[in-house]
């Protein structure tokens, strides 16, 4: 008995002993390896995330000057009391709202009954819906010109058939009550592959054992839908609905190559409105950037003073 607790003492005071400087570090490493892991990419959203959004609610109660040498102000609620007093803006604010609700109303309710059609009827037919997925594949950019060619009131696609059907040409695109919907139909071409792809992907999902049920007890189709398909489908129509209402409210690049915002803002999205709030505030800036050096410039470099008259007025503005 003495020679075994006299081993077991030895052996614990073996494990307590301090080891190498490298063992401590592998171990309070492997202690807080969940915390060590997402670390990089905590800070990678820190950097691109979180601070943007505080700079942008910091300048949002400041009077921005393009120029450099002149300071920001601090005016309060003076930009927000520009804001909702402006027209363009309540303008762009009802554009974006109706070209939301309408074109994902319209792509949900498509993708929704493609997605059912071919989930019931044609099922093995795989090609069907690579066919139907080739909008989403494609770059907005090259969506945006595509529809821009169709709807040319000259050699247009739309207005050939309306020719070849006896009908007069239409301004699809540049009328002040057409453009609008113009915009709504080339989005709902694009984007409703995209709600077809999540709805077909819910459907998949589904268990078969609550319709076999449903089948037997002599349940229709509308009420296998009513009481089985939509509450098994709501958290996926949920995210799809929630991505898509994200995606319309910041559209610039469909209508800044359809229309520019035209005619007389009657496409103009807040995303457009933002874009061209900052390029008249960027110009603003350079105007008076060039204007500062022809006016020193101007001035013959013979003549005494003149460079530290310039300097002065700079140092100046930026007081």
């Amino acid at each position: 008995m003495a020679r075994e607790e006299a081993a077991n003492s030895a052996e614990l005071d073996v494990a307590r002993a301090p080891g190498p400087r490298g063992l401590g570090f592998e171990q309070w490493l492997e202690r807080n390896l969940h915390i060590v892991l997402p670390a990089p990419a905590v800070l990678i959203l820190l950097a691109l995330t979180i601070f943007p959004t505080i700079f942008m609610f910091a300048m949002a109660f400041q009077k921005f000057n393009p120029d450099i040498n002149v300071p920001n102000e601090f005016i309060g609620l003076g930009n927000f009391a520009r804001l909702f007093t402006d027209d363009k803006f309540h303008n762009a604010l009802g554009n974006t709202l109706i070209f939301t609700v309408v074109a994902v109303a319209v792509e949900f309710g498509l993708g929704l009954g493609a997605a059912l059609l071919l989930d019931r009827y044609i099922r093995k037919l795989n090609f069907i819906k690579t066919i139907l997925m080739i909008p989403m594949m494609l770059p907005p950019i090259a969506v945006a010109i595509t529809w821009k060619l169709m709807y040319q009131p000259q050699f247009g696609v739309f207005n050939e058939f309306l020719f070849w059907l006896g009908i007069e040409p239409q301004v699809w695109a540049s009328g002040a009550g057409s453009a609008l919907w113009a915009v709504i139909w080339a989005d709902v071409w694009e984007w409703t592959p995209f709600i077809f792809l999540m709805m077909l992907a819910g459907l998949s999902s589904l268990p078969d054992e609550p319709f076999e049920a449903a089948e037997l007890d002599g349940a229709n189709a509308w009420q296998k839908f009513r009481d089985l398909t939509w509450p098994f489908l709501r958290p996926v129509v949920t995210i799809a609905l929630l991505l898509r209402i994200m995606d319309a409210l910041r559209l610039f690049d469909l209508v800044f190559i359809l229309t520019r915002g035209g005619p007389a803002g009657a496409t103009e999205t807040l995303s457009l409105y933002i874009f061209k709030v900052w390029r008249s505030v960027s110009s603003t800036g350079a105007t008076r950037r060039r204007s500062r050096c022809s006016c020193c410039s101007a001035r013959s470099p013979s003549a005494p003073g003149s460079s530290a008259v310039c300097g002065s007025r700079t140092r100046g503005r930026g007081r």
